[in-house]
């Protein structure tokens, strides 16, 4: 009732016997069905950024970065076909951007690749190394595994 009243102060042309309860309860389960689905379009985004399941758990990226130089380290304990390593070494910029200054790459045929580059880091400064090796099993299975290192 307080809707419809405040329809009539608002100088609708209609008069009070048109505001119905049955007309308050469409208004009710519409905003009830708009508020779940909120809450759906929600919860399916919350579960569509979730890791996807990995084909071989111990499979492993991981970097490093140290004073003169940074590296990638890449390993599994399964048959592979080849593994390929990427690093990307990022620096914080004055205005708190990341810029990309170096990066490195190989591969391998064993179980275990790695990938460096020599680079003199600044006293002062943050750096960022984004990981990323592929590993290609000898079933044909394939995955991209990331991981990031920070100093």
């Amino acid at each position: 009732m307080p809707f419809c009243f405040a329809k009539c102060l608002l100088g609708c042309a209609q008069s009070p016997s048109f505001c119905t309860v049955p007309m308050q309860a469409a208004r009710f389960f519409k905003t009830l069905l708009f508020i779940f689905g909120i809450f759906l379009s929600l919860a399916a985004t919350v579960f569509a950024t979730g890791q996807p399941r990995r084909y071989n758990e111990n499979s492993t990226v991981k970097g490093t970065i140290s004073q003169s130089f940074y590296q990638v380290n890449a390993k599994t304990d399964v048959a592979v076909k080849s593994i390929a390593v990427t690093g990307t070494l990022y620096e914080k910029g004055t205005f708190g951007t990341w810029q990309k200054i170096s990066s490195c790459s190989n591969t391998s045929a064993s179980s275990s690749c790695s990938a460096s580059s020599n680079y003199n880091t600044k006293p002062g400064k943050s750096y960022r190394l984004e990981c990323s090796a592929t590993f290609t099993y000898s079933n044909g299975q394939s995955e991209t595994i990331t991981s990031t290192a920070s100093h």
